[in-house]
C-alpha cells in the first residue's frame, strides 16, 4: 500500500483513506468541501491528491462513502504527515414499509427511457473520475415499488471500458438529500455499450416516495485506439424535471432543463 506524505504546498493535499476496522484501502471515496466545487475520489488503492488552494481557512475536507460514518477533517490537520483518514462502518436501522397488499403488478419503467441525439460529454478523460454525478428523479405518484433494476444511455462509448457508481438519493427542497443505500452500486460496461443496466433485485429496494437516481464515473480504462470518448444521451419528453447533476464530489447540486436518459424498471405493489 502506497502513501502519500500529505503536502501543502500550494495548498495540495494527499493521503490515504482505510477502513477503521480492516485497515485496508477504500476506493472511489468522495473528498471534498462540502458546497464548493473542489472534490476528488479516492483511488484503487485508497490513495488521494486535492488541490485545496481555493479552500477558507473554516473549511473542512469531508470524506463520504455509503455504509460509513461521513469524517470531517479540519485545516489544522491537513499539515500533519502523511494524512490517513479512518472511516467507521455504520449499523443500519431499516425503515418499516408497510404493505398492505402484497401483490405486484407488472413491470413498469419510471423515468425518461427514449434515447435521442442529444449528449454531453467529452472524450480525452483521466483514469479516475472527480465524483461528479447526472441524474433524474424519479416520481412515486403516491405508489410504492420495488426496484428491480437501474439503467442509463450512453451515446458514444470509446473507452475500454467504464467502471460507474449508481446512487439513489431522498429528495429535500427539490434537491439530492440522503442516501438510500446501504452499501455502494457499481456497474461496468464495455467499449460501444449503449444501455448500461444494474440489476439490484436481489436487494430488495422498496420505495415510497419520490428519489433521485444517479451515475457518476469512477475508473475509467483506455483504448488503444480511437479518441476515447464518453457521452451521454439527453433529450426532451421527461416534462417532470431536467437533470440533477453536481461537477465533483460534495459540490453543490444544480438543476439543467434538459433531462438525461436513465429510468428504473419497478414492480409496483
Amino acid at each position: 500500500m502506497i502513501l502519500f506524505a500529505n503536502m501543502v504546498l500550494g495548498q495540495t493535499v494527499s493521503g490515504v483513506v482505510l477502513d477503521s476496522t480492516t485497515q485496508s484501502p477504500m476506493a472511489y471515496v468522495h473528498i471534498g468541501v462540502l458546497g464548493k466545487n473542489l472534490g476528488v475520489i479516492s483511488r484503487d488503492d485508497g490513495t488521494f491528491q486535492i488541490d485545496l488552494s481555493e479552500a477558507d481557512s473554516q473549511d473542512k475536507l469531508t470524506f463520504s462513502s455509503v455504509g460509513y460514518h461521513t469524517q470531517h477533517v479540519p485545516q489544522s490537520s491537513w499539515k500533519s504527515a502523511p494524512l490517513k483518514v479512518y472511516l467507521s462502518p455504520r449499523i443500519f436501522t431499516l425503515r418499516e414499509i408497510v404493505v398492505e397488499d402484497s401483490r405486484l403488478s407488472d413491470p413498469v419503467k419510471l423515468g425518461r427511457y427514449q434515447p435521442t441525439r442529444t449528449t454531453s460529454g467529452q472524450s480525452g478523460l483521466q483514469k479516475f473520475g472527480w465524483g461528479g454525478e447526472w441524474g433524474l428523479r424519479i416520481f412515486s405518484d403516491g405508489q410504492t415499488y420495488r426496484v428491480t433494476d437501474i439503467n442509463f444511455h450512453t451515446r458514444f462509448n470509446t473507452m475500454d471500458s467504464v467502471l460507474f457508481r449508481i446512487s439513489i438519493y431522498s429528495v429535500e427542497d427539490n434537491l439530492p438529500d440522503s442516501s438510500l443505500l446501504q452499501q455502494e452500486l457499481f456497474v461496468k460496461s464495455y467499449k460501444r455499450d449503449k444501455w448500461i443496466t444494474k440489476d439490484i433485485s436481489s436487494q430488495q429496494l422498496i420505495i415510497d416516495q419520490d428519489v433521485i437516481v444517479t451515475f457518476e464515473v469512477v475508473q475509467l480504462w483506455r483504448s488503444s485506439s480511437g479518441n476515447n470518448a464518453l457521452f451521454f444521451t439527453h433529450g426532451k419528453g421527461y416534462d417532470r424535471g431536467g437533470t440533477y447533476t453536481r461537477a465533483s464530489s460534495l459540490a453543490p447540486w444544480t438543476t439543467k432543463g434538459i433531462p438525461i436518459t436513465l429510468y428504473i424498471t419497478a414492480e409496483g405493489y
